[in-house]
């Protein structure tokens, strides 16, 4: 829940409505978006300050790929690309804070309020099924 509130403080701070403009804390934070054309699973990555994003994806995927990495940059500083098999456990749950970083970052209170996935999905610019998941994780009034 810490990743989910510091991604909904974020938005706040940067008053960023459903569907808002990410470009403005991108520039702040020192980030860029770089699409790129990725060869097996891969679909996103952030290194030194470019967050890779594979170019075939969907706006509303490569934008929610990039409040993850965002997510990544803002809770995970010094962590690398390479993690030893012991650390899965580590991981699994840097992806989890991630996923929670941009459902708060991208999912505001009022999106949120009595609606369902598909409207919220038509409102935030996010994929149907990362709506649908923050509304069970989160609820309605989260």
């Amino acid at each position: 829940m810490r990743a989910f509130r510091l991604g909904r403080d974020l938005a706040e701070r940067y008053a960023l409505p459903p569907g808002g403009d990410l470009d403005p804390l991108l520039r702040d934070l020192g980030l860029e978006v770089v699409p790129w054309r990725f060869r097996g699973r891969l679909r996103e990555v952030i290194f030194e300050g470019a967050i890779g994003i594979e170019e075939s994806l969907p706006e509303n995927w490569r934008r929610w790929l990039t409040a993850h990495a965002i997510g990544h940059h803002a809770l995970h500083t010094g962590t690398s690309l390479y993690l030893a098999s012991w650390q899965w456990v580590n991981r699994v749950k840097a992806e989890r804070q991630a996923e929670e970083f941009a459902a708060g970052l991208l999912l505001p209170p009022s999106a949120m309020a009595n609606v369902g996935e598909v409207r919220l999905t038509a409102r935030c610019g996010v994929p149907r099924e990362k709506a649908r998941w923050a509304l069970e994780k989160f609820g309605q009034g989260a």
